[in-house]
């Protein structure tokens, strides 16, 4: 979707109801397929890791709900901390970083995993990964839910593991909003034109 579409999209949902902008969307992919990637995800972290302990890091808000749904399947023990970085700051072009609640725990040699709810250019969770080995992470991977297919220039980190690739559309549900809203649905929907 491009800034254009974006803008004129939040022009007519922002302050129409919430209802509408889940009727007027169309399904992408549902809970069971969100929950195989989960189940797929978990396996291949915990494969990653084996048993060596790590520092969950949740980028706020979006991350919730896959952090949690991978929680709930890892067999390593487990630290959960969080970040709230945006480059957006209520603008529709990102700009410089801000951290408006930085991490909490001490990084310093452990094992980070970051966990976000959507990879689309990648410059945020790029970022947030180089803040991690500042800190003095041992290691520091991530892991996305979803992640977009376009061809828009992308960072050199990519998510390690990744749950669903989805077309280039404004998604929303399970973790991702649509105007800060159905943040909570198990499944994933796209606005429709």
């Amino acid at each position: 979707m491009s800034d254009d579409d974006l803008e004129q999209a939040m022009d007519l949902t922002e302050h129409s109801d919430p209802r509408d902008v889940l009727a007027g969307s169309s399904l992408i992919a549902g809970s069971d397929q969100v929950m195989a990637a989960i189940d797929r995800m978990a396996e291949q972290i915990n494969q990653h890791y084996q048993d060596e302990e790590l520092i969950m890091v949740v980028v706020m808000v979006g991350g919730m709900m896959p952090a949690a749904w991978l929680l709930s399947r890892l067999e390593m023990p487990v630290r959960i901390d969080f970040i709230h970085a945006t480059r957006y700051q209520g603008q529709t072009e990102g700009g410089e970083l801000e951290f408006r609640v930085p991490t909490r725990l001490n990084l310093q040699n452990r094992n980070v995993l970051i966990v976000d709810d959507i990879y689309d250019v990648g410059l945020t969770l790029e970022l947030i990964e180089q803040y991690c080995r500042a800190r003095g992470a041992r290691s520091v991977e991530s892991a996305v839910l979803v992640t977009k297919q376009h061809e828009r220039p992308t960072t050199q980190s990519k998510p390690r593991f990744v749950g669903l690739s989805v077309e280039d559309k404004y998604v929303f549900g399970c973790g991702m909003d649509a105007f800060e809203h159905w943040r909570h649905l198990d499944e994933i929907r796209a606005l429709d034109p």
